[in-house]
């Protein structure tokens, strides 16, 4: 039998990097909204104990390297489970785009594995599992919008409006670690920035608080990020960021016919989307 899950995208509204730690990981603070955008995850038990991992892009890693593979191997592992899994991955979310796709694809298979095995897994030790993985994976498991912390792993939830996205893609992976070495931080120990105690009623709201550390480094590393923010802006968005460590780019729009009347002036800029807010 075969078990279909969507496994979604998400935008940093804002993102803080605080200070880098001795494991080399960074803290951060960052306000993150799920969209609409979905790889499509088909999951597959198999006989022979084999973990076996594709995709109709041909753009994960074999083994190890792929999030998704180490979801099962983990899982598996804690809950001394023998069976092999197949698992096929229509990728919609481009790789190396800021937008989560590998930790939310393996936040997808470890929810959906723990339920097709009728594993008794509470929430704590499925984001644990998650954590092991990678910081930005329990952000996907609690599923919602939420403000992040510790290295993205300390998750408490936060009223957003729902809004339209236009997300531009310019076809330019940016590795997330090479973005993470070049930035300098101004180190702080600021934590709970004012600008996360507020309240989101409005769009409006949103734009004001609109900020991510990472993309003066993104922009040197992919300038097309620069020219695409311009184009939102002018086609209407309220306001305009690249996504994580990018080279994604949204725009926020103040009505799904806002932001479809916009598509036009953006369509030759890279891979472009239209989601919402889930």
């Amino acid at each position: 039998m075969e078990h279909i899950a969507l496994s979604p995208a998400k935008v940093n509204l804002y993102l803080k990097i605080l200070s880098r730690r001795p494991d080399g990981y960074h803290n951060i603070e960052s306000i993150v909204d799920p969209i609409s955008i979905y790889d499509v995850i088909h999951i597959k038990e198999i006989d022979d104990g084999r973990i076996v991992v594709r995709d109709n892009r041909g753009v994960l890693p074999d083994g190890r390297g792929n999030t998704i593979f180490r979801a099962v191997e983990l899982l598996r592992g804690r809950y001394r489970i023998g069976k092999g899994v197949e698992i096929f991955v229509e990728k919609n979310i481009p790789i190396g785009s800021g937008l989560g796709g590998p930790s939310s694809n393996a936040a997808t298979v470890l929810r959906e594995l723990a339920g097709i095995w009728g594993l008794n897994v509470k929430e704590d030790e499925l984001r644990d599992l998650g954590k092991a993985i990678g910081a930005d994976v329990p952000l996907f498991l609690y599923g919602r919008p939420c403000i992040m912390r510790g290295i993205g792993d300390i998750i408490s939830p936060v009223e957003l409006p729902g809004m339209w996205y236009i997300v531009v893609y310019p076809d330019v992976e940016i590795p997330t670690k090479e973005v993470y070495n070049r930035i300098k931080i101004v180190l702080t120990n600021t934590e709970n920035d004012i600008k996360l105690l507020g309240k989101f009623n409005t769009l409006y709201d949103i734009a004001d608080i609109l900020e991510n550390d990472l993309e003066k480094v993104g922009i040197i590393m992919c300038p097309q990020i620069k020219t695409i923010k311009k184009t939102l802006k002018e086609s209407g968005a309220v306001g305009s960021l690249m996504s994580g460590s990018g080279s994604s780019v949204f725009g926020i729009f103040k009505t799904e016919r806002d932001a479809e009347k916009a598509l036009a002036h953006v369509k030759d800029l890279g891979e472009v989307f239209l989601a919402h807010s889930l």
